[in-house]
């Protein structure tokens, strides 16, 4: 059975010949495994549609093999065909002693937008300034940007061979809170005031991105993944709330998941650190088919047992070791009894992929994750 085939079979529900292993080395660990510094892997000029560089792409794919773990390319993405005299951007690097500065400018009929990425050359990078400083007046001229409808994009993604039967290839397209925050100066901090100070007019900006994101996911969808992913790490309850998850992001997951559920597709669904009542809200108000990483304490707040017994047969599950402590400092013996707690807890029936709670760090020891995989493959056999 390939990775990819296994995959499935538990994401959507069933049993594969054993579990399948997935820890989330999305980042940090691939690059670190390369051996060139990170801003050369990130900054390779090449084009790529996804949200990160099309080398990134192929250095987790090699950490997949070195690992001989199954992958999760959540990597791609389909080029959106402009209109012919959008405004497009210009991008000057400059050398910084931290590493490399991208400057980033978009010239349009109602002014200019910057921003500023700073990219380093053993870490990920950071956006040091984002174009959506004076809300509605930036907002403005990032419609101009984004465009208001009739969007489209290419037919097929242009990678989904790098990853090919060594795991999924995931359609990818962020929740509302992942979307404004990436485009949003100023942090958490000024996302949330937008919503407090601003509602109308955030509802106004909501509206667009709820068209534009939908239209995004029908060509996804057309253009077939393996499966769609939804990516929510803002709207982790260790930041947000309930309440704006149910106002921002649960109609736009309804309205996803059910094209999902309308074209036999997985529907997946991430949202780190704390999520409990998030959990209970997506396996009984919409199609999600599969959700990750449902972290542990400290992180998360997370009983997958529990999970497991009260929402199974509706959700599986990707999760969820611990990476910020436990994965950096366990010793591999440690590791394999946590996992093979964890296939006892939540692998029975199926429906079971083991991996990491969110993002493995840099250090993250090469053993602990050895362990992870041969635990699965050995002890995780139906």
């Amino acid at each position: 059975m390939t990775s990819k085939e296994r995959l499935l079979i538990a994401l959507r529900g069933g049993k594969p010949d054993y579990v399948p292993v997935s820890p989330d080395i999305s980042v940090m660990v691939p690059d670190r495994l390369d051996g060139r510094p990170f801003y050369e892997i990130l900054l390779d000029g090449r084009e790529h549609y996804g949200w990160t560089s099309a080398t990134h792409g192929e250095v987790y794919v090699n950490a997949v093999k070195y690992f001989n773990m199954d992958g999760f390319y959540m990597y791609g993405g389909l080029k959106e065909i402009k209109p012919s005299g959008s405004p497009e951007c210009e991008s000057e690097i400059v050398d910084i002693p931290e590493g490399k500065l991208a400057k980033r400018v978009w010239h349009t009929s109602k002014g200019d937008l910057y921003e500023e990425e700073m990219f380093f050359a053993a870490e990920p990078s950071w956006r040091s300034s984002k174009p959506i400083k004076d809300l509605k007046a930036d907002f403005e001229k990032f419609k101009l940007i984004m465009g208001v409808g009739n969007w489209t994009w290419e037919s097929e993604f242009r990678d989904k061979h790098i990853i090919g039967d060594l795991g999924v290839y995931l359609g990818m397209i962020p929740v509302f809170q992942d979307w404004w925050f990436n485009y949003r100066d100023g942090g958490f901090e000024n996302v949330f005031m937008d919503f407090m100070m601003e509602p109308d007019f955030m509802d106004e900006v909501h509206e667009l991105w709820l068209e534009y994101s939908l239209a995004n996911i029908r060509a996804l969808i057309k253009a077939k993944p393996d499966m769609v992913m939804l990516g929510g790490s803002s709207a982790s309850l260790s930041v947000s709330s309930p309440d704006i998850f149910k106002k921002y992001e649960l109609p736009f997951i309804q309205k996803a998941s059910a094209l999902c559920k309308s074209a036999n597709m997985p529907c997946h669904l991430h949202i780190c650190g704390k999520s409990w009542p998030l959990v209970e809200i997506v396996a009984t108000e919409s199609d999600v088919t599969s959700m990750e990483p449902m972290e542990e304490p400290p992180g998360g707040n997370i009983d997958l047992a529990e999970i497991k017994k009260r929402f199974g047969k509706k959700l599986s599950i990707k999760g969820n070791v611990n990476t910020t402590g436990f994965l950096l400092r366990a010793t591999p013996q440690e590791v394999e009894d946590k996992c093979k707690k964890l296939i006892d807890d939540v692998g029975y029936d199926g429906g079971f992929v083991l991996s990491s709670g969110d993002q493995c760090a840099l250090d993250t020891p090469d053993e602990n994750l050895f362990k992870m995989v041969e635990v699965a493959k050995t002890y995780g056999k139906y």
